[in-house]
């Protein structure tokens, strides 16, 4: 699985991280606690960067994964609002202006069964794994969308050619100068944006990615 190290807002509320390789993934669809990696929607602070936050998206803290995410949750509950009882926790964490802060009360009750004034910091085990389970099912934890490997794909810059014109190497980004068999090697699984394609005599070789402009064919960059 991919080690995420950052992460940014993509296209269409998409989520792109970028790993440890440098490869990029776009999490798209689902829930925005889904792309986030975030189950409680925490947002950008000290608890989302002492958890290990690597970004932000929408507003709200990204995380490599759910399980910083979640202990992100875990602290900002139990560090930050363990003093408040449930209406005062929500009237900060879901506030008014922002939610339906009475219909979230009402929610988080139902599912933990307390309807006192109970601290937080006062929850037994069980009516604290309650709590956090209301949390992230309100929130829209497990709402699930796409992860799609989006990596920019290395451009050829320059070619050089022999006197009869015929390219015999190529110049790409990251890799400089390479030869031709290597810039077919390289081609074959799309790390390079080219296309390998076949001549009339059946010899490999590189053209261009089709699109609607004709003029970026790898020849006139030599």
């Amino acid at each position: 699985m991919p080690k995420y190290v950052s992460a940014k807002d993509g296209p269409k509320r998409s989520v792109i991280y970028t790993d440890s390789d440098g490869r990029q993934w776009r999490f798209e669809g689902g829930s925005r606690p889904w792309r986030n990696q975030n189950p409680g929607n925490l947002v950008p602070g000290s608890v989302s960067k002492r958890n290990g936050a690597i970004g932000k998206a929408d507003r709200f803290a990204v995380f490599p994964d759910y399980k910083k995410g979640h202990e992100a949750l875990l602290d900002s509950l139990i560090n930050m609002h363990g003093g408040k009882d449930i209406p005062g926790l929500m009237k900060v964490y879901a506030p008014p202006n922002e939610n339906e802060t009475e219909k979230y009360i009402t929610f988080i009750r139902k599912k933990t069964g307390i309807k006192g004034s109970t601290k937080i910091r006062d929850f037994s085990a069980s009516e604290f794994e309650k709590l956090w389970r209301a949390i992230e099912q309100m929130e829209g934890w497990g709402k699930e969308g796409r992860i799609i490997e989006c990596t920019p794909k290395k451009q050829i810059t320059g070619v050089r050619k022999d006197k009869k014109g015929t390219i015999q190497s190529y110049r790409i980004e990251e890799y400089g100068w390479v030869s031709k068999a290597e810039g077919i090697r390289l081609a074959s699984p799309g790390e390079v944006d080219a296309v390998v394609a076949t001549s009339t005599r059946g010899n490999l070789f590189l053209r261009s990615r089709p699109n609607s402009d004709v003029s970026d064919n790898l020849e006139i960059k030599g």
